[in-house]
């Protein structure tokens, strides 16, 4: 893994988004479409490559990467199901997520309860 780069999500409760940086998809190869997996049981949460067929999965235009430092997912099922299994998020703030890749394979996966408060 490239030392440089660092894996990192965010979750915003408020808005609800989940922000997926730049770091995090160069090191899964740049893909047109991304896939989250979520394990409530270790609650982690998963980013791996996918494609078109899959009808989970999202799409990731070059365009809307162009300036930007990451990729947005707006859900709010999603958002709520992550906050149902982290106890200790609150409601009205975003958490910062440190990912770590899993070995020989194109996949980040992100400890939640590791999650830290981004508002001050």
């Amino acid at each position: 893994m490239n030392k440089t780069l660092k894996p990192a999500i965010s979750v915003n409760l408020k808005t609800p988004l989940i922000r997926i940086h730049k770091d995090t998809l160069h090191l899964i190869g740049d893909p047109e479409y991304v896939l989250l997996l979520v394990n409530p049981i270790m609650r982690t949460l998963a980013v791996l490559p996918s494609n078109r067929s899959d009808p989970k999965a999202h799409h990731i235009s070059k365009s809307s990467l162009s300036n930007k430092k990451s990729f947005e997912i707006y859900s709010t099922p999603l958002v709520q199901s992550l906050r149902n299994l982290c106890e200790h998020w609150e409601d009205d703030k975003a958490y910062r997520i440190y990912g770590e890749a899993v070995p020989n394979q194109d996949i980040i996966r992100f400890k939640m309860i590791e999650g830290v408060s981004t508002n001050k």
